[in-house]
């Protein structure tokens, strides 16, 4: 019968276990690579929601200003002036076509109207300071933009230009171009600021349109 000697063999190299030196070091790998992981899902998320915000801002800045071209283009008789959602006083001729307000009419029938003006007074716990306002005379009010800042110190106006977009003109004619320069300091859907220790101070919009009544 044959027989079986066991001997008690030692564990190769290649089979032992890790030191604790070695166990150390591949933790501190490990929580390292895992902060990486989440420093970059963080800044990720981060990016989503400011990509998120400029997306909604344009959405709803496209929507608010066609509507104003829409009405600029189809005004048979405008005027830009002083004004708000009671009131309106227009430029007189010979002088500078600029002001907080404008005031548009589809027809020859002057006390049918819709006004756009800037609103910087009313009360900054229930709305933000600036506005874009559009009222009719039928009385329909509609906030168009908000979150507007003067930081150029040339925003929030209505201005009278010509067919270059330069300057600003001091009479009536027919085919001025209108331009208005809005200043967020705040971008939308998501709320988020864009002011000084954030991304950017401030983002503009430079709208531009003419009438195209034929008289």
């Amino acid at each position: 019968m044959k027989t079986h000697s066991f001997r008690n063999k030692g564990f190769s190299a290649a089979e032992a276990g890790l030191t604790m030196v070695e166990m150390m070091v591949t933790m501190a790998i490990f929580v390292m690579l895992v902060m990486a992981f989440i420093s970059a899902n963080i800044f990720g998320m981060r990016y989503d929601q400011l990509v998120c915000s400029k997306l909604g801002a344009s959405e709803q800045s496209r929507r608010s200003f066609e509507k104003l071209t829409s009405d600029i283009r189809a005004s048979k008789i405008w005027r830009i002036g002083t004004g708000n959602q009671a009131s309106f006083t227009s430029v007189s001729n010979a002088s500078l076509m600029s002001g907080n307000a404008l005031q548009l009419s589809l027809t020859t029938d002057t006390n049918v109207f819709i006004r756009y003006y800037f609103e910087t007074n009313g009360p900054f716990t229930t709305q933000p300071n600036g506005r874009l306002v559009r009222v009719t005379s039928s009385g329909e009010y509609m906030v168009c933009a908000q979150c507007l800042t003067n930081a150029s110190g040339t925003s929030m106006v209505f201005r009278a230009q010509n067919y270059l977009g330069t300057g600003v003109l001091n009479d009536y004619q027919y085919k001025y171009v209108i331009d208005a320069l809005m200043e967020f300091y705040q971008y939308q859907f998501p709320r988020t600021s864009v002011g000084p220790g954030l991304y950017y101070d401030y983002y503009r919009i430079d709208l531009k349109a003419a009438s195209h009544s034929p008289s």
